[in-house]
């Protein structure tokens, strides 16, 4: 009997990205594992999502193994608060 191979994707979840132009900070939100953290520089907002990400994935249940978590960051922002990046 011939059994197929089923190939399991990871998981995906979007980040949201803006900058406060106000206070200064990047800030990243992703409800769906409860993600809200902000950072002065865009790379170290990244890092940072990366550094708690795993963990909350693992709390509230989404999964036991980070190596199946993959990120989307979406960068958002107005006209008049653009920045290159």
């Amino acid at each position: 009997m011939n059994t197929a191979s089923v190939i399991k994707f990871p998981q995906s979840f979007n980040v949201s990205v803006c900058h406060d132009s106000e206070e200064g900070v990047w800030v990243a939100e992703c409800e769906d594992l409860g993600l809200v953290t902000e950072a002065p520089t865009y790379e170290e907002l990244t890092q940072r999502v990366w550094e708690i990400a795993p963990d909350l994935y693992r709390m509230n249940g989404l999964g036991e193994n980070p190596e199946h978590l993959c990120l989307s960051f979406n960068h958002e922002q107005s006209y008049s608060e653009r920045i290159a990046l």
